[in-house]
């Protein structure tokens, strides 16, 4: 196999060599290979020129406001003890209210998060009867606190000692509304399907955001720990009803002019999926949340030049999701279609030709990895899956072609059971 691919590959021109990586050289490669290459090079001559100095950037955390964290869950009694413990004493001024969102008795966060509550006099709990959904108990919590820093964490999730620190720290800046963490898996070696996302997070994460960071294009907080400025929430009027509610509200502060920065030292540990049913399930959630449903509806004014609130930075943000994930997608779906219709015999040899082209953008995806890393030997650990990685983005790939689908034509979104139906009724669809 690898001979004939090899022979095959070298009777190709350079020009049939570029236009059948054409797509991936002109979308890919940027996005993932040079982008990372640049900010490396940026940041090791920096680094490089302190050496040669004599300097050293020592970090301090001098910036001390006040900061309020939501834990509002359904049903996760059993998760959000943890969640709390992660964050006694992690931060001087510091609130925390546990919102119950409805849960059945016998998960109710309540009876898990009442003894904390009578504890500590910094711990807020509230319970509503009625389910909401996630987007209303959080803007239910919200008039509770006056703090200058909102932070949204799931009831699954768990702070590293520092992660608050490191976020806050941003905020010395007024015009930064916004602040994304790094999320990371807590149960990375279960299965296969656990320690293909551990590797996805590591690289769509925390490298990922930090290029996304530096071209000013940073579009999302993620839910399970987003840090967010209160003044800027409450001129959004909150999170909106719906999934995608942490994507939806980012964009608009960013709509407010606020800048979106990333902490890659602020780590949040969640559990991911250990089925890839489960898996399956939820990244048709994410993404019918995302590219149709926020940019290409709710926010396609963004990228309008003609508003008056226009921003290019605002227009790549809207522009590269719906180039990579929607058009690229169904791209890749009609043309490995016709090439199985009329060359069949030499589709073998594409799919090899980008499953290596795949695996050597996904190499310089671990070297930039490597040298951001303050866990070098954990996150090389779970690296070893890379040869998967070009099989495991088929299948987000394929996710994505039948999310857009559906949402482009049926708008399931509107329909998730993730709002109760009865907030859904009264919701404005726009």
């Amino acid at each position: 196999m690898l001979v004939d691919w090899i022979h095959w590959l070298s009777h190709l021109s350079w020009v049939e060599v570029a236009l059948l990586l054409m797509g991936t050289m002109l979308v890919d490669c940027p996005r993932y290979a040079l982008a990372r290459v640049l900010m490396v090079t940026i940041d090791f001559s920096k680094d490089l020129w302190k050496w040669l100095c004599g300097r050293s950037d020592q970090e301090e955390f001098d910036y001390c406001p006040s900061i309020c964290v939501i834990l509002a869950g359904y049903n996760e009694g059993d998760s959000v003890a943890r969640a709390i413990e992660s964050l006694i004493g992690a931060y001087p001024r510091l609130e925390i209210i546990v919102i119950d969102d409805g849960s059945a008795e016998e998960h109710s966060m309540v009876e898990y998060a009442r003894p904390y509550g009578k504890k500590y006099d910094n711990i807020l709990v509230l319970a509503r009867s009625e389910r909401g959904g996630k987007s209303s108990a959080m803007n239910f919590a919200l008039p509770y606190t006056r703090a200058e820093i909102v932070i949204t964490v799931d009831c699954d999730s768990s702070l590293d000692d520092a992660a608050l620190w490191e976020c806050v720290q941003y905020f010395k800046d007024p015009e930064v509304g916004a602040v994304s963490a790094t999320v990371f898996s807590r149960n990375p070696y279960v299965n296969l399907c656990t320690w293909m996302q551990a590797y996805e997070y590591l690289h769509a994460i925390f490298t990922g955001r930090m290029v996304a960071e530096r071209f000013g294009i940073l579009g999302i907080t993620s839910g399970a720990f987003a840090c967010l400025r209160r003044e800027a929430v409450e001129r959004t009027l909150g999170w909106d009803v719906g999934p995608g509610e942490d994507l939806d509200l980012t964009m608009r502060i960013r709509h407010l002019g606020y800048k979106i920065k990333c902490a890659p030292y602020a780590d949040c540990l969640t559990d991911v999926p250990t089925k890839w049913k489960q898996l399956w399930r939820q990244r048709l959630r994410w993404e019918e949340a995302s590219v149709v449903r926020t940019h290409c509806r709710k926010h396609i004014d963004m990228a309008n030049p003609t508003k008056a609130s226009f921003r290019w930075s605002n227009f790549f943000v809207s522009f590269e999701l719906i180039t990579v994930n929607l058009v690229f997608g169904y791209v890749i779906l009609i043309y490995s279609a016709w090439l199985c219709a009329n060359k069949p015999h030499h589709a073998l040899f594409v799919a090899f030709t980008f499953y290596v082209y795949t695996l050597l953008l996904e190499f310089i995806n671990v070297l930039t990895l490597t040298y951001y890393s303050r866990t070098r030997l954990a996150h090389l650990m779970t690296c070893l899956v890379l040869p998967l990685s070009p099989f495991y983005q088929l299948f987000l790939i394929a996710n994505r072609i039948v999310s857009y689908t559906r949402e482009i034509f049926w708008r399931t979104s509107f329909k998730d059971n993730f709002v109760p139906k009865h907030v859904r009724d009264v919701t404005w669809k726009w």
